[in-house]
């Protein structure tokens, strides 16, 4: 018997099956017209961002907003929920188009971060100020300009470290500046549930880079690799592939 139902779980073995067993508790219902595409890129990541930034970093209307990495799947999800709050929404991207994108679903400002140095540029553009949040789920490479970036009394939000997770810090910067460092991981049902609400009534758009067979997985992980295009890429089973 099939089921319309999206699967949301852990795994153990991998995740390039075509079928898996999971508890019904995990499931959450696709409403009709609903793309199992839309379905399969939008949990992980909506469901990551959602709580980082509401649940944990309690961002509310009014307050700025640092998202790294905006074309990534929690980065392009963080620069949606902060703008969905009321924020002014600052994102970085390494290229001209990975910013347009990023502007398209919300964000004031886009920065180029290809050099690592993006403290100033916020600064310069918050009055040398600073933001109240950054988003950094890139760590080593970025932590410390992070920091840099923040006002007083601000806080970094942190769910990853793709570069690496023993940074150097600044702890001088982080009492004397009386900054946060807040993390998280995933997100409860609950959270969940709350998020896909606004995934399915199209408040929030999953952007998918691009959608292949399974049997070319070894491709989507090269775009992942080479961190090409903007947003999710999703694989489904060869059978039902439609090109």
């Amino acid at each position: 018997m099939c089921v319309d139902y999206g699967v949301i779980g852990e795994h153990s073995r991998g995740v390039h099956a075509e079928t898996a067993v999971v508890p019904a508790d995990n499931l959450v219902a696709v409403p009709d017209g609903v793309s199992w595409a839309t379905a399969a890129a939008a949990p992980l990541v909506f469901g990551t961002a959602w709580r980082l930034l509401i649940e944990r970093g309690d961002i509310s209307a009014g307050e700025s907003v640092l998202v790294l990495g905006a074309s990534g799947g929690v980065g392009h999800a963080a620069v949606q929920i902060a703008a969905h709050a009321g924020c002014t929404v600052y994102a970085t991207a390494g290229s001209e188009r990975k910013r347009e994108y990023a502007a398209a679903i919300g964000a004031d400002y886009t920065l180029d971060y290809a050099d690592g140095e993006f403290a100033e540029r916020v600064r310069d553009l918050t009055g040398r100020r600073g933001v109240d949040v950054v988003v950094d789920h890139v760590g080593a490479a970025t932590w410390r300009e992070s920091l840099a970036a923040l006002a007083k009394g601000g806080r970094v939000l942190t769910c990853g470290a793709t570069t690496g997770g023993t940074p150097e810090t600044d702890l001088n910067r982080i009492f004397w500046n009386q900054l946060q460092v807040i993390g998280s991981t995933m997100a409860a049902p609950g959270s969940v549930d709350r998020v896909l609400q606004l995934v399915f009534d199209g408040t929030f758009e999953p952007r998918i880079r691009e959608t292949l067979p399974m049997s070319e997985t070894a491709r989507g992980h090269e775009l992942l690799e080479d961190r090409e295009g903007f947003g999710k890429v999703i694989v489904v089973p060869d059978e039902v592939y439609d090109g």
